[in-house]
């Protein structure tokens, strides 16, 4: 059986979509594989999959001197490259592994010893299309996955989650969330996020104390993996939470603003996509370069709180 090693994407949505495309890779083609994980990201991907996990320590010289070698001494058949920066490419290519595989940018062909042509990222499929070209093995469209097993955490299994926050900036963070906690009458709701989002989860808790849970900025990211997993629905931005859920297989809505849900939809059925295609949409970018937001501003509360509705009787659904 051939020993192979992927490097795996530096985000935590990209991680969970990647992880789903490992796991049907492994089913299918019974490989014995490992994962090059960054380390702020190993513990999280230790709770989300049982794949042996090497730690991509990049901090100092030292650190990716030792990573290198642990890598080397374990004799891997081939290498692939999920993410498309270059310094990754350099990594496979300084392991000596004897196959490497990834998408060509940057020169990083010249690393390579297959590479694959820029245009295989399109934002007109999903982006677990592109991994599973790189991995070789056969794609299959995101709604199809059923869920991983996670350790739930009980304390909040009635609870809807809301995830307001987003690390690639305004132009995915929508703005209804306080609406819609009146349209979700008798829900008990947790707010999740780290220290940027607290702001807009003390605005939360404030509008309905007695309903709201605020724990933005109070969990780790294994803790707040463990509520979403055990939650009756989460609505998310298009954020690494939400991609969570999906991968959890809770059921969820995501919020889609100057990004595409045709790309990044969540993992699983159980969805339900929240998205204006306004006429500069989807742009990609972190702002808004017209300072208009409509994109955003058009989805609505109701819509979204339909969305849910639908979710919780199990009718997946959208708005697009």
């Amino acid at each position: 059986m051939p020993k192979e090693l992927i490097i795996m994407p530096n985000w935590i949505g990209d991680l969970a979509l990647a992880l789903s495309v490992v796991h049907r890779k492994i089913t299918m083609q019974h490989t014995d594989i490992s994962l090059l994980v960054p380390q702020p990201l190993v513990q999280l991907c230790g709770v989300l999959a049982s794949h042996p996990i090497i730690p991509y320590r990049r901090g100092s010289f030292k650190q990716r001197r030792e990573t290198l070698a642990q890598v080397r001494a374990q004799h891997f058949d081939a290498v692939y490259v999920l993410p498309h920066s270059f310094s990754s490419a350099w990594f496979a290519y300084r392991t000596g592994i004897r196959r490497r595989r990834g998408v060509a940018r940057e020169l990083r062909e010249y690393l390579f010893t297959r590479s694959l042509p820029r245009s295989v990222r399109t934002h007109q499929r999903h982006i677990t299309y592109e991994y599973a070209l790189v991995l070789e093995t056969d794609f299959v469209p995101p709604d199809y996955w059923q869920g991983a097993e996670i350790d739930k955490a009980n304390e909040y299994k009635s609870s809807i989650v809301f995830c307001p926050g987003s690390k690639y900036g305004p132009a995915k963070k929508w703005t209804g969330f306080k609406n819609l906690i009146d349209m979700l009458p008798g829900k008990q709701i947790v707010v999740l996020g780290d220290n940027c989002d607290s702001e807009a989860a003390e605005e939360l808790e404030s509008a309905s104390p007695d309903r709201v849970v605020n724990l933005a900025g109070k969990t780790t990211i294994v803790e707040a993996c463990r509520i979403i997993a055990g939650a009756k629905a989460v609505v998310a931005n298009d954020s690494g939470l939400m991609h969570l859920a999906g991968y959890c297989g809770t059921p969820v809505v995501g919020i889609f603003g100057s990004t595409s849900p045709t790309w990044t939809r969540p993992l699983g059925s159980r969805v339900g996509i929240a998205y204006v295609k306004y006429e500069c949409s989807p742009c990609f970018d972190r702002t808004c370069r017209f300072k208009h937001y409509n994109c955003l501003k058009l989805v609505t509360p109701e819509q979204v709180a339909s969305l849910v509705h639908q979710l919780l009787q199990d009718k997946p659904g959208s708005y697009d």
